[in-house]
């Protein structure tokens, strides 16, 4: 599921990115693949703030809908938005 999508104050694992290697700055603040993170907000236009590690991101909504996430062991997957 794309993390622009997935629903708030939910965990979610990071499966791929899906961004160009310009956009790196985000895997050095630990937005990588396996990394555990959790939306706190959703801007006007259409961005996403998210929380890894205690550090919080905020990604445009091109980024997030790139980035591609999928429920902790154990959690259902949240039903589509869409």
């Amino acid at each position: 599921m794309k993390l622009s999508s997935w629903p708030l104050r939910q965990q979610a694992r990071v499966v791929s990115l899906g961004i160009s290697a310009d956009r790196l700055r985000a895997r050095e603040l630990g937005l990588r693949p396996g990394s555990v993170v959790r939306i706190t907000q959703r801007t006007l236009f259409g961005g996403t703030v998210v929380d890894v590690a205690g550090t919080r991101l905020a990604l445009d909504r091109a980024s997030a809908s790139h980035i591609l996430v999928e429920p902790l062991e154990g959690v259902p997957m949240p039903r589509s938005m869409s």
